[in-house]
């Protein structure tokens, strides 16, 4: 009698099984992952438009930008969009602070950040559009250390 080669039923559904579980451990540990990966990039970018506004700052206390400023503005840029144009320095050089990507809340996707103006209260929800003193991202996300969320860093 001739023996057929290839594989039975059982051992086909056995390896299915086996992928299947495997998949469902691997996936949460992608997911954890891609949080962390966004943690990383929403801190960074954190880090960078806080340069940026501090950037600003010391170059209009300085007198080192052209451009008039609003008495309320301050010294401090109006919104973000301003650090992301080109700034022209009082020896003729212009200079980019940011990219429009730099903007870009990594846990929303968008610009829409928390923005503070310096005459704010530091904890206060609003924002009277002054100028950007500070930020803080809008998500209100728990974050992967179970104590924060996103919109407190």
């Amino acid at each position: 009698m001739r023996r057929q080669r290839g594989f039975t039923l059982i051992e086909l559904i056995t390896v299915i099984a086996i992928v299947a579980v495997l998949s469902a451990m691997a996936l949460p540990l992608a997911h954890f992952a891609s949080r962390r990966q966004k943690e990383e990039l929403l801190k960074q970018r954190l880090n960078k438009i806080t340069w940026a506004i501090d950037q600003y700052y010391d170059m209009r206390i300085k007198g080192q930008l052209k451009s008039q400023v609003e008495i309320e503005q301050g010294p401090y840029p109006k919104n973000l969009q301003e650090l992301t144009e080109q700034i022209e320095k009082m020896d003729g050089t212009k200079t980019r602070l940011l990219r429009e990507s730099d903007i870009i809340d990594p846990m929303t996707g968008k610009n829409d950040w928390q923005l503070l103006s310096s005459s704010d209260d530091f904890d206060s929800p609003s924002w009277h559009g002054e100028n950007v003193y500070d930020l803080h991202s809008s998500s209100t996300a728990l974050a992967l250390d179970g104590r924060t969320h996103y919109n407190e860093w």
